[in-house]
């Protein structure tokens, strides 16, 4: 006559529909933290990369540091620096640190892009417990 209110419910019903909204919390939860582990990951993954860039740019440095050392310790350092980076070993050392300097930007982009996704799914979540 007047419906299903709230207290003419058996305990049964109450207890199926606290269930459904407790499996309802359950699976919000389990998306959130699906997707933090998943943004860590690739954060984690992709600082190895920048630390594995970062260390060939190290080594192609130095391997133009040696080069010029050589140079140096047999007086064969050319007297204008544009001949020295004229040459072809030189200059294919230039060219793969530009080449390691682009894809460097590239993975620190990618890096801020997951840090401010990471920062997205983290701020509503604070806001519920608030």
């Amino acid at each position: 006559m007047y419906g299903k209110g709230l207290s003419t419910m058996t305990v049964w019903e109450k207890t199926l529909i606290n269930l459904q909204k407790g499996y309802g919390k359950l699976m919000s939860f389990a998306a959130n933290a699906s997707d933090r582990i998943r943004s860590e990951i690739n954060i984690i993954r992709l600082r190895m990369q920048i630390d594995d860039l970062r260390n060939t740019l190290g080594d192609h440095h130095r391997s133009i540091g040696n080069k010029l050392v050589e140079m140096r310790a047999s007086d064969s350092l050319p007297k204008s620096f544009d001949l020295f980076f004229a040459g072809s070993e030189m200059t294919a050392l230039l060219e793969k640190i530009d080449r390691t300097q682009k894809d460097l930007e590239i993975l620190l982009d990618d890096l801020r892009h997951e840090s401010d996704a990471l920062r997205a799914v983290s701020v509503p979540d604070e806001e519920k417990a608030a």
